[in-house]
């Protein structure tokens, strides 16, 4: 095990578990420094001579180890990983026949269409320091609505009972909420235009899923992600 990890891991300053149910958008997240998979992150980037601004891993092996270095930091499993993992693809027994998730792939797929011409216009990779416009939410967003929503729907139908399972769940279920929530007004702030119908579509389909989520995982709206849903000392 990373000793440097551990030592970051015992900084007092460390939430634990705020990354669990995160957006992963540390740009603007106001507790990276007290994150540890981003100050982890940072380590590992240090370790291996990559800039801040490279992508950490180079290979999905890297992603594999580190992840469960962190996990066994935690004390958390990483049984769906390792399914993942040891499978080939498609053949890992990791899914889930709600229609939910059909909804929130189709989300994905449609969103990615209709914001291609938006993204090859954007002249930079990351918003600017006045915040993420309409344009940059929508596209952090759409894909992760829907893995989010499978994590959520998994985990629901994997947990037999399991409080940490129920936990992890619900949690899924209050990002995508917020995710939805996030998406939906970036949508309507970009109406105006000849695609208002395409737009429209689109927030119906977001609404969809709303009420999925609500219908599936009644906690989910009064889940607190500490750190992130509230502020702690």
């Amino acid at each position: 095990m990373n000793a440097d990890y551990l030592i970051i891991a015992r900084d007092p300053a460390i939430i634990p578990g705020v990354h669990h149910h995160c957006d992963e958008w540390c740009d603007y997240c106001p507790v990276t420094r007290r994150c540890l998979v981003f100050r982890c992150l940072t380590e590992f980037r240090r370790q291996h001579g990559r800039s801040d601004a490279s992508i950490p891993f180079v290979n999905l092996e890297e992603a594999i180890a580190f992840t469960r270095e962190l996990a066994a930091i935690e004390g958390t499993r990483t049984d769906e990983l390792d399914a993942l993992a040891a499978a080939p693809p498609g053949q890992s027994g990791i899914e889930t026949r709600d229609p939910l998730a059909a909804t929130a792939w189709e989300y994905a797929v449609r969103a990615a269409l209709f914001m291609m011409p938006a993204a090859r216009a954007l002249t930079t990779p990351r918003p600017g320091p006045a915040g993420p416009g309409p344009v940059h939410v929508v596209l952090w967003y759409h894909l992760r609505i829907y893995m989010v929503t499978f994590r959520a729907l998994v985990a629901r139908e994997r947990g037999d009972g399991c409080a940490d399972r129920v936990e992890h769940a619900t949690g899924c279920a209050k990002l995508a909420l917020v995710s939805v929530q996030r998406s939906r007004a970036a949508l309507q702030a970009l109406r105006g235009g000849a695609d208002d119908g395409e737009i429209q579509s689109l927030i119906s389909l977001l609404e969809t899923l709303e009420q999925g989520v609500d219908e599936r995982f009644p906690h989910a709206r009064a889940f607190v992600r500490v750190g992130l849903d509230c502020p702690v000392a």
